[in-house]
């Protein structure tokens, strides 16, 4: 009496408690490390709806579940003839299998219910004591028999009929939706009410639960992770898959294969034939980098928790309309490791620009940014650029490049890869950095005709002929290039980008090229005393070391608009002269880069000065107009750091055309004062 008192009340208690009937009668398959995402999918199975399609990662347990449903649900008498559907018979089988198992060994279940073990205990088909009967049915196959005594099939369990070792296309996915919905569903005691549970994966477009979805199933999904109400990730289920475990499997197992891993474990699928970039798609071609025009893109986070999305940048140069990728990423970065980005982009690349979406670069990387460029006395040329409106679309762009073969790796990049082969799903940082190559391809060059014979890898000034430092500056950037021209050809051997004003920057820039060269001429100094010297021409002629000669565009001599330049030239104290107007030198410019004095190019640029070959291959350019005449040129070059550097270098090759201007120039015995201001002096020349 006492036992059957128990029995009653475990009965109860079990009956009003689907979860404590699995966690009861199963103690062994649910421990203490089950998650909320387990008590979740019970509800879902027991939950008043006739029909429900239920996706969850692979190792969740909801097989396990299920097959614990069939015996809970047979145990209540609440079906007469359920069919477990697999894949195959034979998995069916091994459904029905485990279901038997636990019936004939299951001391809980004996306890609780009394033995089950019917009358009716074959391969594919068994009766319990009670008179349910299950039945295993394999995908695709005939409902002849499926009837038991009078009764049809008035439950069902569908467990993922397209086995994941199974290669499918979508063709075969078809005629199994059509056999589900022609066969399957019109052999049920009532189609539209009898309970049915469909667990499937979505592999590949038009799997049964994307076509079950889309007919009107309601569907429930458990991936690995979601997003919480903050947008930080959480593990569904961390005992047994945790987020370090799901990044290492995506950096391992599945790193080749994105849109598997989505599948498995995100609940996310598309067919072949559907993805925007394949493995086909991708060249590898090792190559190094010489002059060609860089640019770099960064797609900060915005958060820097590990949960939040990653910090993407990719590098890349456009060679004759082939679009050749350096370099491109995603990681979890916070703002000073994505300054630190930058400063590593300048220092292996050269860029010509690194641009930073304009969000991410005024909410927290602008300041610390200017901070460290002020502390490293380096100048990085970053611009802000307006994120797209529409990010998925906007990295669609790149496919039509990808599929004419138009883009190729310098080397293997296998983040910006697997981000590609992931897409649309997943972290596409990397992807949407590159996309903006697109959007960044440089106008119209100033300077067209610049190629591989006019750069130079070691180039060495002469000692007897002048170098000129071509100096130009806005109120916050100052330029030079350090050049010589001798025997009609232009040489440029160094230059300098420096944020701030000219008092600040000029004079270290001065120090720096005159360590580059100097070079020698001849002066007269007169013999004997100063009276001696005043009452005849008594001279001695000797050489001394100039160092370079600074030349600045016409608008510094303007007496109201002048940015100080002439000033702190002067205060250094270092001879000045006024170049041309950057035009003059600049047509000498486009006629001399295609030609050749004496076997020799006529313009050459050594490797070192990389701020004017990123000029020459593209930063010096006129841009592209948008609105209403987008797509027409502008009328000058883009302004920048690039124009404030070669109007400097135009005015002074304007200036060597003109060489007796030059030579007035310096010519003369000028001194300056303390303000930096520029006299004549009557005192003999040091």
């Amino acid at each position: 009496m006492t036992r059957e008192l128990g029995r009653a009340k475990a009965l109860g208690a079990i009956a009003g408690n689907r979860w404590l009937a699995h966690s009861v009668l199963f103690p062994d398959r649910h421990g203490l490390d089950s998650a909320p995402i387990h008590q979740a999918i019970v509800a879902d199975i027991y939950s008043p709806k006739p029909r429900l399609v239920i996706e969850g990662f692979r190792g969740m347990g909801k097989t396990t579940f299920l097959e614990e449903a069939a015996i809970v649900r047979g145990a209540f008498r609440l079906y007469r003839n359920m069919l477990i559907l697999g894949a195959s018979y034979e998995r069916a089988c091994e459904r029905l299998a485990a279901i038997k198992s636990q019936i004939d060994n299951n001391g809980l279940i004996h306890s609780v219910f009394g033995n089950l073990h019917g009358p009716v205990w074959q391969e594919g088909r068994i009766v319990l004591a009670n008179g349910a009967c299950l039945q295993a049915l394999g995908r695709d196959q005939k409902m002849v028999g499926t009837k038991y005594l009078d009764w049809r099939p008035d439950a069902a369990l569908v467990d993922d009929v397209e086995d994941p070792e199974e290669v499918r296309l979508d063709a075969e996915r078809a005629e199994t939706w059509q056999w589900f919905i022609r066969t399957f569903l019109p052999s049920l005691d009532d189609p539209l009410e009898t309970w049915v549970r469909v667990l499937g994966t979505r592999r590949g477009s038009g799997s049964l639960p994307e076509r079950l979805e889309k007919s009107g199933w309601p569907v429930s999904k458990y991936p690995a992770e979601y997003a919480g109400g903050n947008g930080e990730r959480i593990a569904a289920w961390p005992a047994k898959l945790s987020l370090d475990k799901i990044d290492e499997l995506q950096r391992t197992i599945y790193r080749g294969d994105p849109h598997t891993f989505a599948q498995e474990y995100l609940c996310r699928a598309s067919s072949e034939g559907d993805r925007v970039f394949r493995r086909e798609m991708f060249r590898v071609e090792p190559r190094e980098r010489s002059w060609q025009a860089v640019y770099a893109m960064i797609d900060p986070a915005r958060t820097t928790n590990r949960q939040s999305a990653t910090t993407g940048w990719a590098v890349w140069s456009w060679v004759s309309n082939r679009l050749v990728v350096w370099d491109a990423g995603g990681e979890f970065l916070k703002p000073d490791e994505i300054v630190e980005l930058v400063f590593r982009i300048a220092a292996q690349y050269e860029p010509v620009f690194i641009g930073v979406e304009e969000d991410g670069l005024n909410e927290f990387i602008l300041q610390p940014l200017r901070h460290e460029q002020v502390r490293r006395a380096t100048a990085v040329p970053t611009r802000a650029i307006r994120a797209p409106k529409g990010k998925l679309d906007f990295i669609r762009g790149l496919q039509h490049f990808f599929n004419s073969g138009e883009v190729v790796f310098a080397c293997a990049l296998p983040e910006l890869e697997a981000q590609l082969l992931s897409f649309p799903s997943g972290r596409i940082d990397a992807p949407n950095a590159l996309a903006y190559a697109l959007t960044l391809r440089p106008g119209a060059p100033v300077y067209d005709g610049f190629g591989d014979g006019n750069v130079a890898a070691v180039l060495e000034p002469s000692g007897h002929q002048p170098l000129y430092l071509a100096v130009n500056a806005t109120g916050s950037i100052t330029a030079a290039v350090l050049c010589q021209y001798f025997d009609g050809r232009l040489y440029i051997f160094r230059d300098w980008v420096r944020e701030g004003d000219a008092s600040s920057t000029v004079a270290d820039i001065y120090a720096e090229a005159s360590l580059e060269g100097d070079f020698s001429e001849e002066v007269q100094r007169p013999v004997g005393t100063l009276a001696e010297a005043l009452k005849g021409p008594g001279l001695r002629s000797y050489m001394r070391r100039v160092p370079p000669r600074f030349v600045v565009p016409p608008q510094h001599r303007d007496r109201f608009m002048n940015v100080g330049l002439i000033q702190a030239i002067g205060r250094i104290p270092a001879q000045v002269a006024t170049g041309a107007a950057p035009a003059g030198g600049r047509e000498w410019l486009r006629n001399a880069l295609g030609r050749l004095t004496r076997g020799m190019p006529q313009v050459q640029v050594c490797s070192a000065a990389r701020w004017t070959l990123n000029a020459f291959a593209g930063g010096y350019a006129v841009p592209l107009l948008r609105g209403q005449r987008a797509g027409e040129l502008g009328a000058e070059a883009e302004e920048g750091v690039y124009r404030v550097l070669m109007e400097g270098l135009e005015s002074v090759v304007g200036l060597m055309q003109a060489a007796p201007a030059e030579e007035e120039e310096f010519a003369g015995n000028w001194a300056f004062d303390r303000q930096g201001r520029r006299y004549r002096s009557a005192m003999p020349s040091r």
